[in-house]
């Protein structure tokens, strides 16, 4: 599988944060004044004492992570590409203007600081800053921007000076811990864009093994000059009498380095674990207690039961196999006051469907089916119908536009049965034909079209996007925790929802006649809307009437590592991909994936934007493993190891810089690779990238499951 990454040095905006005047003059000629002027002031904004959040998309490690992390820099990643470079790390020296303001700090649990919620009046000496504290000062913060406020709150820690001088980064290093990765999201969740830009900042400290790490986003808004040199001892621009320097911090987690299993690989490698003496689940379905009934043990209850003969083994034996069916039993409160219970089950099934419901349907009654032999209700796909109904209702806009479209449609159909009865009372009589005959050629055409409104919603209804999730998946042994999924999309439920939203504005036996003529294209429509929504996909679906599949995932690694990769074939043998109708995460911990074809084998690999760098070794002895940086093999190893990187005395924090020049040196010397334009941020990227996790399913919906 191939993977599409590209890495861009920064993104300097053209106007960082500030209030600038625009000045416009004219001058006209022979005239006295021939110079006239106007001047307006123009204020660009950019956070600053904090941030939003959706700014930040993702962490790593993430946060509470406890997994193989040595050697791992932890690295922030931001949705706004220029996000890093929108203010200066020091505007008395501007030759780094292409240095990040922000920064990764990495701390041991016995030397992190508390976050605190201050104003930003505390980081000015002439406000609450603590004496002998040494933070951004007036020069920096003042004048505050348009929309600031000294009562501003903000994030801070406070960090001892000699911890500040052990883990900051030296100002020359900040250039290479920030770069903007350019990703293919395709196999992603559903976004508006094939190709997406985020911003990644990254530490220049790796985490102590098997003791708690704390990592904070920090600004250094024109601190540069108090950061330390590279073998981390004092500046000497920093007051001597300092105790503490005060940042600000915008997010902050931690994560254990250790060899337990709660890293990615892991995470994914054992979903679907079963308790113990338990067998594997990997379709929605209820788990039971004891061995699953054999076919023809289901086959003999079945007939008992239609001999009224059923015993108690028998019923449970039919019970056992409802809930393998993906049935789920619920109390039903009958309308005329009456108490039973009913099955439901919704449209992710563990087998594929037939297509058996007859649509239009007149209510959801209609929809539902009745077992006389158990006296017991099958409620699915009467609660699909009433479903889409209500959402329809909901949705205002679309709902106007559906009436209006039939209440043209009806109009067309009145006059065409008009004409027709003028026809047959008045045959060959050429009376009002002025005006009948444009009528009767207007009435012969088709149908006015669905309006664009419409058919979007009902596409992405049929992709159950905006279905409560409890629909899904109706109770939570379906999809328990560390879960992977996989099942067939029954086309009936869908059917009865799409009827059920199309149904509005129905108040007549009539227009039940009248709409069986369109319901067959309104749900056409919205299955070929359904394989085209997705406006990261690009390329058709070759399956345009094929079985629609996919899986429902609830793991820990969907939280720590959002937007997952995901990619599926119709073969065992992973040759014929499945494009993907979409991928959407329902919460922070649920995936929910859509394929126009039976899935045989999946695969999840960590998204590109969240790869992380990182070294080998250990005990201060560390390198890292050469990479190709340009032509078709670029990103491959070139199977060597760099020589011994430069780190300080604590044996965590890197002289990123130097690094970076003696990796540069290697692959000049060694491998006669040119720089033209320099070795940047980018480029250390790529040497640094430590390998991609892919874990592979095996998945046959039809035959039974088996992972590799």
């Amino acid at each position: 599988m191939t993977q599409n990454i590209v890495f861009i040095q920064n993104d300097i905006p053209p106007l960082r944060p500030g209030s600038y005047a625009l000045t416009a003059t004219q001058t006209i000629p022979n005239q006295q004044p021939g110079t006239f002027k106007a001047t307006s002031e123009l204020v660009v904004q950019g956070e600053r004492f904090s941030f939003k959040s959706d700014e930040i998309q993702s962490v790593f490690p993430p946060n509470l992570a406890i997994g193989e992390f040595d050697g791992v820099f932890p690295h922030v990643v931001l949705n706004r590409r220029t996000l890093p470079w929108e203010r200066l790390l020091n505007d008395t020296d501007l030759s780094f203007d292409r240095a990040p303001w922000l920064a990764v700090l990495l701390f041991d649990d016995a030397n992190a600081p508390v976050p605190q919620k201050l104003t930003v009046n505390a980081l000015l000496p002439t406000g609450t800053l603590p004496p002998k504290t040494l933070s951004y000062g007036a020069a920096t913060l003042l004048p505050l921007g348009y929309g600031e406020s000294l009562d501003d709150t903000c994030m801070v820690i406070d960090i001892p000076r000699l911890m500040f001088n052990q883990v900051a980064p030296a100002e020359p290093d900040l250039q290479y811990l920030a770069h903007i990765r350019e990703v293919d999201s395709s196999q992603g969740v559903d976004s508006k864009v094939s190709i997406q830009q985020y911003a990644v900042v990254i530490g220049n400290r790796i985490p102590a093994h098997n003791t708690v790490s704390h990592a904070f986003l920090v600004s250094l808004e024109n601190m540069g000059d108090y950061l330390p040199p590279a073998d981390g001892t004092q500046s000497t621009h920093m007051p001597s009498d300092t105790n503490a320097v005060r940042l600000i911090t915008f997010c902050s987690w931690t994560f254990t380095a250790n060899a337990k299993d709660r890293a990615l690989q892991t995470l994914l490698e054992n979903l679907n674990t079963p308790p113990a003496g338990q067998p594997r689940i990997t379709t929605l379905q209820m788990p039971i207690v004891g061995a699953a009934p054999t076919p023809a043990r289901v086959t003999q209850a079945l007939a008992e039961q239609a001999a009224g003969q059923l015993s108690s083994n028998g019923a449970n034996v039919l019970a056992q196999n409802a809930l393998q069916m993906g049935y789920v039993p619920f109390n039903h409160h009958l309308r005329h006051g009456g108490q039973t219970f009913s099955w439901y089950r919704g449209p992710l099934a563990p087998y594929a469907v037939p297509s058996a419901l007859k649509v239009p349907i007149s209510d959801p009654d209609a929809a539902n089916r009745y077992n006389p032999q158990t006296g017991l209700f099958d409620v699915s796909y009467g609660m699909a119908w009433q479903l889409g109904q209500m959402l329809a209702l909901q949705n205002g806009g679309m709902a106007n536009d559906l009436y209006r479209w039939k209440r043209s449609v009806t109009h067309q159909q009145v006059i065409a049965a008009e004409q027709a009865l003028l026809e047959q009372m008045l045959p060959d009589q050429p009376l009002l034909e002025s005006f009948l005959g444009p009528r009767a050629e207007a009435i012969s055409t088709d149908p006015p079209p669905l309006p664009a409104s419409v058919t979007n919603w009902f596409g992405s209804l049929a992709a159950l996007q905006g279905v409560p999730f409890n629909y899904l998946v109706p109770d939570e042994r379906l999809l328990p925790a560390e879960s992977i999924r996989f099942f067939h999309l029954d086309l009936n439920w869908i059917d009865a929802l799409i009827d059920g939203a199309f149904s509005i504005g129905r108040t007549t036996t009539g227009d039940d006649t009248v709409e069986s003529l369109h319901s067959p294209m309104v749900r056409m429509r919205a299955k070929a809307a359904l394989r085209a929504r997705r406006p990261n996909l690009t390329t058709a679906i070759d399956r345009p009437d094929g079985p629609i599949t996919g899986f429902v995932m609830r793991s820990q690694a969907i939280t720590g590592w959002p937007n997952l990769r995901v990619k599926a074939f119709s073969d065992t043998a992973a040759k014929n991909e499945i494009k993907s109708l979409g991928v959407a995460t329902l919460s922070k911990d649920v995936l929910f994936c859509l394929f126009g074809h039976a899935v045989e084998a999946v695969y999840l690999r960590v998204p590109p934007e969240a790869l992380h760098l990182g070294v080998e070794g250990a005990g201060g002895t560390y390198t890292t493993t050469l990479r190709r940086l340009d032509g078709d093999d670029a990103g491959q190893e070139y199977g060597t190891d760099s020589d011994k990187l430069p780190v300080r005395g604590d044996g965590q924090t890197f002289q990123v810089a130097d690094a970076a020049t003696a990796i540069k040196t290697i692959l000049v010397t060694k491998y006669n690779v040119a720089f033209p334009k320099g070795f940047s941020s980018a480029e250390f990227a790529v040497e640094m990238t430590k390998g991609v996790v892919e874990v592979e399913y095996r998945q046959s919906l039809t035959a039974g499951m088996a992972l590799k």
